[in-house]
């Protein structure tokens, strides 16, 4: 599994219970969680006012709005993240630099994913 000891990831999930399995998850490969947020404008808030983070696990339809604004902060603020989502990649994805994992991951899945966008940063 993936070491991600003394990266700060911000989690974005407005599913309790997946946002506490996420969480689980990376905790266990050594991340320190920030969040989790329900919210996009949550979020939003605490990467304008919040320290410092090394990436985000964002879902792509969350209970306020998609998550397109979020991704632009994320990206205006080079923190790079990963699209967790039960939506079709061809919907979600900007890009080919952005990762997307579709619903449900695997903890390995999770884990490389976010430590391989940890390294891009």
């Amino acid at each position: 599994m993936s070491d991600l000891t003394g990266r700060r990831i911000m989690l974005v999930e407005d599913e309790l219970l997946i946002a506490l399995d996420h969480a689980d998850r990376l905790k266990r490969a050594g991340a320190d969680i920030v969040g989790p947020f329900p919210l996009v404008s949550q979020a939003l808030e605490h990467l304008e006012t919040g320290d410092k983070i090394d990436a985000a696990v964002i879902d792509f339809v969350l209970a306020d709005r998609n998550s397109e604004d979020l991704q632009d902060a994320l990206d205006k603020k080079n923190v790079p993240f990963v699209i967790v989502t039960a939506y079709p990649r061809v919907l979600v994805r900007r890009d080919n630099v952005h990762a997307v994992l579709s619903k449900p991951v695997t903890t390995e899945e999770l884990c490389e994913t976010v430590m391989t966008v940890c390294g891009r940063a």
